[in-house]
């Protein structure tokens, strides 16, 4: 080898950051997606030297772009057909369902305990346990003490932050759930909603992006929308706000969902013998329609029949339904709006996200994209901007992950 070959080769290996996605091949479980979290397998050095040779040739790489999202799918041979789309739904799967607890309801930790014994797969065999959600209060309205310190009555701040890292959300359910009392903001929503986000922004470094309705006091839902989140839960009130549906609509298809915000309904149960009877009938119907949801809140939990609630979901919805909070998919149709360029070369397949629009409070900043070519895909390579990648090479699904996991 002479020397400008070497020099060439060396400073590839400089310039050049990689990391080798998981294949299909490896189950993990990425309930929490922090930097530096995951255990990746070494890459194979035959494949890699292959790669960056065929990719760089004689040439210098391009300048990455800080602010933007980037990666790198490589593929076994020249890939000039190849091209990606997003897809629909995260893991490319045909549905939704969401679970909330009210009230800062301690239940919520023992359906804690069952959701995270139960998976669906990312479509790269990689398991991604269920996750739901807990609407918290701020203060009491009686001694104006906060609900996160009263630990033998509410979920504390230090389990709201467990729940965060097994993929739950924390939603926003007013910093006084009553307009009178002892202690109050009145029917102020601007200000309940906007002191409730200061709060745990401040206890617990979360930033919310979704709230749910307190009893059934209107002006709420408009509000949540006015303060810049994305949705709005309730089970009878929604300010005229789409979907808005009412009348405890099971399933409803994801398009009458508005992109920016959405003013949810859900079936609300705190009878889980009558919950169980309609979740199962709203599962049967959710399996035969495409891009559709449905979702359900209590105050309380009954562990035997959520069991089988659960136990039933997974049997017959055979992976293709997602359990998940409803801000992780609501940010995920955002994420999947923002401007993508494809550029290909050789065997490989670049691609460039730019969000510089996206709110700074967006927590899941994941992409599903399905690739097509001739070729099959060999790695995925991280350039800028993505915590982890995870790849099918039979059916081309290629997911990339990224969260915010801290706001102060």
């Amino acid at each position: 080898m002479d020397y400008l070959k070497m020099h060439l080769l060396l400073g590839l290996v400089v310039i050049t950051f990689s990391f080798c996605a998981e294949s299909c091949q490896k189950g993990e479980n990425h309930g929490q997606l922090t930097p530096g979290s995951y255990n990746l397998p070494p890459e194979d050095s035959s494949t890699t030297n292959k790669t960056d040779t065929s990719h760089h040739d004689n040439t210098s790489p391009e300048p990455l772009d800080p602010t933007k999202m980037s990666f790198e799918v490589v593929f076994s041979n020249t890939a000039d057909d190849a091209k990606a789309t997003v897809a629909e739904l995260k893991y490319n799967k045909n549905g939704w369902v969401s679970l909330e607890f009210d009230d800062n309801s301690l239940d919520a930790l023992k359906a804690e305990e069952l959701l995270k014994g139960k998976f669906y797969t990312d479509g790269c065999g990689n398991n991604v346990p269920y996750a739901a959600a807990l609407a918290v209060i701020g203060r009491s309205n009686y001694n104006n003490q906060e609900m996160g310190t009263m630990g033998d009555y509410y979920v504390t701040y230090a389990q709201m932050k467990t729940m965060i890292g097994l993929g739950w959300d924390i939603e926003n359910h007013s910093l006084y759930h009553e307009p009178t009392g002892n202690y109050n903001n009145g029917t102020d929503w601007a200000k309940n909603i906007s002191e409730m986000n200061a709060l745990i922004l401040q206890k617990i470094n979360y930033n919310m992006n979704g709230a749910v309705v307190p009893v059934n006091y209107s002006g709420f839902p408009t509000a949540a929308k006015n303060f810049g989140y994305l949705f709005s839960s309730s089970e009878s009130t929604f300010d005229n706000l789409a979907p808005g549906l009412g009348d405890y609509q099971k399933v409803a298809s994801f398009n009458l969902a508005p992109l920016t915000f959405s003013a949810f309904n859900r079936i609300f149960n705190d009878d889980w013998s009558k919950m169980e009877t309609d979740v199962k009938s709203a599962t049967a119907t959710l399996i035969t329609r495409k891009n559709s949801y449905f979702r359900l809140g209590s105050h309380k939990v009954n562990i035997n029949n959520l069991q089988n609630i659960l136990d039933n979901f997974s049997s017959v919805t055979k992976d293709n339904i997602l359990f998940l909070s409803t801000r992780e998919i609501m940010e995920y149709r955002v994420m999947a709006k923002l401007p993508i360029t494809y550029k290909t070369e050789a065997n490989i397949l670049k691609v460039v996200i730019d969000p510089k629009t996206l709110p700074d409070r967006f927590r899941w900043r994941d992409l599903s994209f399905i690739v097509t070519s001739k070729a099959k895909i060999t790695n995925i390579k991280n350039l800028n901007g993505i915590d982890k990648a995870t790849f099918n090479p039979e059916t081309g699904l290629v997911n990339i992950f990224k969260q915010k996991t801290i706001w102060q």
